[in-house]
């Protein structure tokens, strides 16, 4: 497995990649997303890139991480740092199309890892009302 959930509510999940390229089935309900929580019956329709923290070996070339959505790139990192979206105001929006979140490992190194943030959408909006958390 390239990725492990670190948090996973209702509401949010954290997911931590390792160097090798991953995609993530964010749309659906448990049976299809992989992170859907068992026993909320709502399906998550979208997600927004709340926070991402990242490294990659900064050795010669560019080197970094890539993620799209459905063939769009929806943010390009450099070797290593943190960007907080939602904390200043405006969480990164990757769509709600049925396309998985891909994350790929760019430049010549393998090496590195990478975290990430996602704020859950649901069709009704906000938590679902079956919600444990």
């Amino acid at each position: 497995m390239t990725y492990s959930i670190v948090k996973n509510t209702s509401r949010n999940v954290v997911l931590h990649m390792s160097a090798t390229n991953t995609n993530i089935v964010m749309l659906g309900n448990n049976s299809v997303s992989n992170v859907a929580v068992a026993g909320v019956t709502d399906a998550i329709t979208g997600c927004t890139i709340k926070q991402l923290w990242y490294s990659a070996d900064s050795g010669g070339g560019s080197n970094g991480w890539r993620i799209t959505r459905d063939a769009i790139v929806v943010w390009d990192t450099d070797s290593s740092g943190w960007i907080d979206f939602a904390g200043n105001g405006c969480a990164l929006n990757v769509g709600r199309t049925a396309a998985n979140v891909t994350f790929t490992r760019t430049g010549t190194h393998s090496h590195g890892t990478l975290m990430v943030e996602f704020q859950k959408e649901y069709a009704a909006g906000g938590t679902p009302s079956d919600s444990d958390y």
